[in-house]
C-alpha cells in the first residue's frame, strides 16, 4: 500500500470508530424534531459555527427553511421552531443566553455537546452526546488513526453527525431516491 492508500484508510478507519461511539436513538430523535419544525436554526461559535453553516447549506438545498442565530438577516424564531446548538462544553454564555430565551418562547432545543452534564445538555429537548475528547482522543491518538492535534474531535465528529442527519433527511423526503 502506499502513503496515500494508508491514509485513507486510517482516515475511513477513524470516522468509522467516532461514529459507533454516537447513540442512534438520539440522533433518530433530531431527525424526527427536525422534520415536523416549522423552521430550523443553528447556534455556534467558532469551528462549530463554520461547520452549522455547512449543514444549513446542505439543508436549504432538501428544501428546508434553516436561519443561524446571530445573523442579521435571519428571521426571529418563533413557537413551532428548532435551535440546534453545537458546543463543545455546553457552557458557552451566548449560546446558553440564546438557549434560555428559547425554552422561555416554547422553541424546541437541540443540543449537540461532549459535556453530558452541561447547562445547555440539561436545557435541550433533545441532547446528541459525541466522544468526550479527554478519553476518545486519547485511545484514538494512541492508535495512530489521527495526527497529535488536540481540539479537533469534536468539530470533526460534528460534521459526520451532520451528514449523518442530511442523509437520514434526505431519505425521510425522498425514499424513492435510492442514492439518499
Amino acid at each position: 500500500m502506499n502513503i496515500l492508500e494508508d491514509a485513507k484508510a486510517m482516515v475511513l478507519e477513524l470516522y468509522a470508530s467516532l461514529c459507533s461511539k454516537v447513540d442512534d436513538q438520539p440522533l433518530e430523535q433530531v431527525v424526527e424534531v427536525i422534520g415536523r419544525s416549522n423552521r430550523l436554526f443553528l447556534a455556534g461559535t467558532g469551528c462549530s459555527e463554520m461547520i452549522l453553516r455547512v449543514f444549513a447549506n446542505r439543508l436549504v438545498h432538501l428544501g428546508f427553511r434553516v436561519g443561524m442565530i446571530g445573523d442579521l438577516i435571519s428571521p426571529v424564531p418563533k413557537k413551532g421552531d428548532t435551535i440546534l446548538f453545537s458546543s463543545k462544553s455546553g457552557e458557552n454564555p451566548v449560546l446558553l443566553n440564546a438557549a434560555r430565551k428559547a425554552k422561555l418562547h416554547g422553541i424546541n432545543i437541540v443540543a449537540i455537546t461532549a459535556s453530558p452534564a452541561s447547562t445547555l445538555a440539561k436545557m435541550a429537548d433533545v441532547t446528541v452526546l459525541l466522544p468526550d475528547e479527554s478519553s476518545e482522543f486519547e485511545s484514538i491518538k494512541q492508535a495512530g488513526l489521527t495526527p497529535d492535534r488536540i481540539g479537533t474531535l469534536f468539530e470533526l465528529l460534528s460534521f459526520l453527525i451532520y451528514d449523518v442527519i442530511t442523509a437520514s433527511l434526505m431519505k425521510k423526503r425522498h425514499p424513492e431516491n435510492e442514492y439518499a
